[in-house]
């Protein structure tokens, strides 16, 4: 997997030695949440230009943040994984330190398109939500 700058999307593969290693930002949290998940997404599944086919209501909590954030992706993982959802878009309805609901459109994989990655579990290795005056940051661990 190539690392690099990527961008204006609000992600950035990082090196690491056996992983997947991603540092994600956004100005609030909802942006924050919303790149999680794209960065997410171009790790299994290709970029499309296709219109949605497909979507989900989630509603999730937390005791923190970081809680928050892993839930939520392993959430999207889950239904990558279990019924080839691909995410396109989302709208989120709402976004806290502990809370968020969204309704996230996509598309189904492919019978002949394979994920990109095998992606096993989002880890809560060295995971801390840090903000500045910059808005919000975090480097999040995917193990392959």
């Amino acid at each position: 997997m190539t690392t690099g700058k990527k961008p204006d999307r609000g992600w950035t593969l990082l090196d690491h030695t056996a992983d997947i290693r991603m540092e994600v930002r956004g100005k609030d949290l909802e942006e924050l949440f919303t790149n999680a998940a794209h960065g997410l997404t171009r790790l299994v599944a290709e970029e499309s230009e296709v219109e949605p086919e497909s979507e989900l209501e989630l509603a999730l909590e937390a005791d923190t943040v970081e809680e928050l954030l892993v839930d939520w992706l392993r959430e999207l993982l889950f239904v990558n994984q279990t019924r080839g959802f691909i995410l396109i878009r989302l709208k989120m309805a709402e976004v806290s330190r502990t809370v968020l609901k969204a309704r996230v459109l996509g598309r189904i994989r492919g019978p002949d398109e394979e994920p990109l990655a095998e992606i096993k579990a989002v880890t809560y290795h060295g995971l801390s939500v840090q903000m500045d005056d910059r808005g919000y940051s975090v480097r999040i661990v995917f193990d392959i």
